[in-house]
């Protein structure tokens, strides 16, 4: 609920303008800095808490507010840089193929959207919960603390970017610089010119 109502507000923003001010380095750089902050903390505390985690699924007592729920799964989307560049590169490319002229054709790009992304997170979620009958304790242990020190590693990364976009500003050496196209090749197929003169 709460990723799709972040992207939502962000295919608007997206409509008014908002690419023009995501791809600037300063932002890019911020966007690093802050993104990989965050990582770096979510990959620490699954390492440091992956003994004590367990694929053990209940009913909670005291369950979270659907507003409260909702709210939380938009913050940590907010705070993933990998949504951000997603956005910033790939799904930017793909409506500038798309290249929607009406309102409906925005409704229907981001249906199509949350389709795939609900298809996904099934698989993921089935996974999940059918783990607890064929993972064991240690491997489902090992597991998380692979991906926390992948997080923290992914997180230096940003870091790093972002400082050196921040450092560099908007000069020519900003262009040979990581960018979020490196998250996939789609983008560069998807991307049209702003003119062809």
């Amino acid at each position: 609920g709460g990723h799709a109502l972040l992207e939502i507000v962000t295919v608007v923003l997206l409509m008014l303008g908002l690419r023009q001010v995501i791809q600037r380095p300063a932002v890019r750089g911020a966007i690093g800095l802050i993104g990989g902050a965050f990582l770096a903390y979510m990959g620490a505390d699954m390492m440091l808490n992956a003994s004590a985690v367990t694929l053990t699924l209940g009913a909670s007592e005291a369950g979270m507010p659907w507003l409260q729920l909702v709210l939380a799964g938009a913050f940590v989307c907010a705070v993933n840089p990998y949504f951000i560049g997603w956005w910033a590169t790939i799904g930017t490319g793909q409506l500038a193929h798309a290249a929607p002229c009406s309102f409906s054709e925005y409704v229907s790009f981001y249906l199509g959207h949350e389709l795939s992304d609900f298809v996904w997170y099934a698989i993921v979620g089935l996974i999940i919960v059918t783990g607890a009958t064929w993972l064991s304790p240690s491997v489902y242990m090992w597991m998380i603390l692979v991906c926390g020190a992948a997080l923290v590693v992914l997180s230096l990364w940003f870091i790093w970017t972002g400082i050196r976009f921040i450092w560099l500003g908007a000069g020519d050496e900003a262009a040979n610089l990581p960018t979020p196209e490196m998250f996939g090749e789609a983008c560069a197929g998807a991307a049209v010119p702003d003119s062809e003169e």
